[in-house]
């Protein structure tokens, strides 16, 4: 059984790894957690039974009593984290994004270079569902080429789903400097990300790659490899909407993504086009466990269509990605989503900040 330090207790972490962990008895033990507010950390730990509370995620890295960490804490400190849980002989799992730049990334690589015992995962969820499995798997047999790419991410479904499903202790008394610092070193990321001159489009957009956005251009990397070139960039509400033109080797894909809407909805899928078939992965929001998903498939003639539903599959992604990263401490394997992958998100997210202007 895997000891597993928790750092950060948020609205993610309340909603599903937290709960996940709790289920997977057989492969995990919480026995630490850590975060900045003292009351969200007294609450967790009793919720959940847990004595070990830190309200420094430095100290838990340093003092407790755990093979690996979980990192749920705000992006800007990711990257620091990870680096001292590696020193300290622990293994990682940290939420996407990984880090907030490409050179933070590339110290981290170069620390595990000397720590090739220790596992560090990143939590793409969206690359570990049974329908993008489904669908990898039905694209590796069909050797019709892809014709053109249709990817978007619609979303505003945070408030509207957590208010039905489960309670989440929202605290009061995050310390105003911790507020500050979070706020500084994020700055300062963004700053070496894409450059001290960004504009406030450039910034929001960047964010959102990062934050969103990467869930859906990783999920496509790992089937057809990196674009040839980012086309087009088009953004509006100061890079609240975007719009990014992608060129593929022989074909065109394009990504949607609005993150400002009114409208309460999870609008998140990729499709691939082939000929007379179409394979759609849709999405369902995280916030809602065990949603059934299906992978639909269209073959089309000129004077017929058939629809082929693959489903419902009702798997939590949460919990396959934290089952294969207690696979890969155990069998002491790389998983998919390594530090290594990341570069490559990083490398698009780069170039599509560049075409706003």
């Amino acid at each position: 059984m895997i000891k597993l330090g928790v750092i950060g207790l948020g609205e993610v972490s309340q909603l599903m790894h937290l709960p996940i962990l709790q289920d997977l008895v057989e492969d995990y033990k919480v026995t630490a957690i850590s975060d900045v507010s003292e009351s969200l950390v007294k609450f967790i730990a009793y919720k959940y039974s847990i004595k070990d509370t830190y309200l420094d995620a430095n100290k838990l890295i340093e003092k407790a009593d755990i093979d690996a960490i979980l990192v749920l804490s705000p992006d800007q400190y990711h990257g620091m984290y990870i680096q001292n849980a590696l020193k300290k002989g622990k293994h990682v799992f940290v939420e996407k994004p990984v880090t907030l730049c490409s050179d933070e990334l590339e110290e981290v690589i170069e620390l595990k270079k000397n720590h090739s015992n220790q596992v560090v995962m990143i939590g793409y969820m969206r690359r570990y569902t049974q329908t993008y499995l489904k669908a990898k798997e039905i694209l590796s047999e069909d050797k019709c080429p892809i014709e053109y790419l249709r990817m978007r991410d619609n979303i505003l479904e945070g408030p509207f789903y957590i208010g039905q499903t489960r309670p989440i202790f929202y605290p009061s008394d995050v310390p105003k400097d911790k507020i500050a610092e979070g706020s500084k070193l994020k700055e300062e990321q963004l700053a070496k990300a894409i450059g001290s001159d960004a504009t406030k489009a450039q910034k929001t957009a960047y964010t959102m790659l990062t934050g969103l956005g990467c869930h859906t251009l990783s999920a496509v990397r790992e089937i057809v490899g990196l674009p040839k070139c980012v086309k087009h960039v088009s953004t509006n509400c100061d890079g609240e909407q975007m719009i990014v033109v992608l060129e593929y080797d022989g074909f065109m894909g394009i990504y949607e993504l609005v993150n400002n809407q009114n409208f309460v909805d999870f609008d998140a899928s990729i499709e691939f086009f082939q000929g007379f078939k179409k394979i759609k992965i849709k999405y369902e929001t995280p916030y809602i466990r065990y949603q059934p998903t299906i992978l639909e498939v269209i073959n089309s003639s000129k004077t017929d269509t058939k629809t082929i539903n693959y489903g419902p599959y009702y798997i939590d992604p949460f919990q396959t990605e934290l089952l294969e990263f207690a696979k890969c401490i155990k069998e002491n394997i790389s998983p998919k989503t390594c530090l290594e992958d990341a570069r490559d998100d990083f490398r698009l997210f780069e170039q599509i900040i560049k075409l706003i202007k």
